[in-house]
């Protein structure tokens, strides 16, 4: 196909419910409105406060759930702790305090309100692709899992970086990708970049490779944070990640590439 994006071709056949809790009647009609948009996502309920939310997601199971922090009658984080396994969770609120718990508990995307389409939409397409990772298990067949009498591997979880005189603790799970620069990598988080010293073949196995995938010598990139690619002239790709950002595959790892998104079915 001459476009391959992640919207459009790794979704297509996919269905996902979705649920939204939130105690501002504003926020669930943004939400609902965007989701109803969206041909591939079924809304199963819209709740008020923590308990009905509780409820509905004994009933309907959902897939992904947009949950507000400060939920009444039973917070956000409660609820998702107190309720069964939820692949996709996407917390809300209007504070930016909460966004480092809600990481540590492996939340799919933390919004910070009053929120624009824009960013939503990417908030929905990082839930979606966490579901898809939950339902393929990805397993890379370039790494075979461990014998049963030796431990999983230990992958990077978090970055010491420095800023001037301060060093400062980066979760890899937050970085977009990385790219070399001489003797060291750039880590880029949204719109900002730190250097670390290391080398792109070390950084390689050091990361989770669920999660991390090299597309070219001098670049990483976060799976989550994939958006579109698309073929250039002479073999390369352009990779675009969800914050808009446009980065070359190189052909050499072009093969490597399509074996992880094959694994997670998406591409035709």
């Amino acid at each position: 196909m001459a476009t391959d994006s992640i919207h459009t071709a790794a979704f297509a056949q996919s269905r996902f419910r979705a649920l939204i809790a939130d105690d501002q009647p504003s926020a669930r009609e943004a939400i609902s409105r965007l989701l109803e948009g969206d041909d591939s996502i079924e809304i199963v309920s819209e709740c008020a406060d923590g308990k009905e939310a509780l409820a509905a997601i004994a009933e309907y199971a959902p897939d992904m759930l947009f949950v507000d922090v400060q939920l009444p009658e039973v917070p956000g984080f409660q609820v998702v702790e107190s309720s069964r396994e939820i692949p996709a969770v996407v917390f809300m609120s209007a504070l930016e305090r909460y966004a480092a718990r809600a990481f540590d508990a492996h939340a799919a995307d933390y919004v910070v309100k009053p929120f624009h389409d824009e960013r939503l939409l990417q908030a929905v397409e990082r839930a979606k692709l966490r579901v898809e990772m939950e339902r393929s298990r990805i397993s890379l067949p370039t790494r075979p899992a461990p014998a049963p009498n030796q431990e999983s591997p230990k992958y990077l979880e978090r970055l010491a970086l420095r800023n001037g005189d301060r060093i400062f603790f980066q979760k890899v799970q937050l970085v977009d990708s990385f790219t070399s620069a001489a003797n060291y990598v750039q880590v880029h988080c949204g719109s900002q970049a730190h250097r670390m010293r290391s080398t792109m073949n070390e950084l390689e196995h050091k990361l989770d490779p669920r999660q991390f995938v090299r597309i070219h010598r001098c670049t990483i990139i976060n799976i989550e944070c994939l958006r579109e690619f698309r073929p250039l002239p002479h073999g390369d790709y352009l990779v675009k990640l969800v914050d808009g950002k446009e980065l070359t595959m190189s052909r050499n790892y072009r093969q490597q590439f399509r074996r992880v998104l094959s694994v997670l079915s998406y591409t035709q």
